[in-house]
C-alpha cells in the first residue's frame, strides 16, 4: 500500500473519530437536559371558594331532581374538578317535592365534567319513609356516584339497616331511583319478613 493509501486511511480514521465525538457530545447534551429539574408545576391552589354552597339540578319537567349543599366548596384549576367539604345530597322523586334519599359524607370531589362525584370518608345513605318505599340506611366509605344515572357504588365494607333486617357486605351497587341494592361479596346478616 502506498503512501496515499495510508493518508486516506488516516483521514477516514480521524473523520470517524470526529463524527463519534460529535455524536457523543449530542447524546451527553440530551441526557443532561432530561436530568435537569422540571419546571414549576401548575399551582393546585383553588381558583374559587364558595361558602354555604347550594346547587339544584332540575329534571326535564322543571322539578327538583337533586340538591347538593356544603359548608364550603373549592374549584380547582384546569381539569382539577371541585373539592367539597361535608357534602349533603338530597334526591327527589319526579314530583320534585318528596325527598327519596339523603346522602352525607365527610368530604367529596366532583369531576370537572360533572359526570361523577366521589364521596370520601364515612358515607351515610338514607332512603326516607316519605318516599313510600321501605326505609333503608346504608353506611360505608368512599362512594362513587353517577348523578345522571342515579347510580352509586363502593368497594368498601357496607352496613345496611332496614325495618326487616340488617346486612353486612364488602362492596355494593345501588340504583337510587329503583328499589335495587346489590351487595357484592362476603354478605352476612338476617332478614325477618313482615308478618301478615
Amino acid at each position: 500500500m502506498g503512501r496515499d493509501g495510508v493518508t486516506v486511511r488516516r483521514i477516514l480514521y480521524l473523520s470517524g473519530l470526529a463524527l463519534l465525538a460529535g455524536l457523543s457530545y449530542g447524546l451527553l447534551r440530551l441526557v443532561e437536559s432530561s436530568l435537569r429539574e422540571p419546571g414549576p408545576t401548575e399551582s393546585q391552589a383553588p381558583v374559587l371558594t364558595v361558602e354555604r354552597f347550594q346547587a339544584v339540578r332540575m329534571n326535564i319537567a322543571g322539578k327538583r331532581e337533586y340538591v347538593v349543599e356544603a359548608p364550603r366548596l373549592w374549584q380547582l384549576p384546569g381539569q382539577g374538578g371541585t373539592r367539597i367539604e361535608q357534602p349533603v345530597l338530597d334526591w327527589y322523586q319526579p314530583d320534585g317535592q318528596t325527598r327519596e334519599w339523603r346522602i352525607q359524607a365527610e368530604s367529596g370531589w366532583g369531576a370537572a365534567d360533572q359526570k361523577t362525584l366521589r364521596l370520601e370518608g364515612i358515607v351515610t345513605m338514607v332512603r326516607t319513609v316519605a318516599s313510600g318505599k321501605s326505609p333503608m340506611t346504608v353506611t360505608t366509605r368512599d362512594v362513587l356516584i353517577h348523578p345522571v344515572e342515579r347510580y352509586a357504588e363502593t368497594a368498601a365494607r357496607v352496613q345496611v339497616a332496614t325495618p326487616d333486617g340488617n346486612f353486612q357486605a364488602v362492596g355494593a351497587r345501588a340504583w337510587l331511583d329503583q328499589q335495587r341494592l346489590e351487595l357484592l361479596s362476603e354478605v352476612r346478616g338476617f332478614y325477618d319478613p313482615p308478618k301478615r
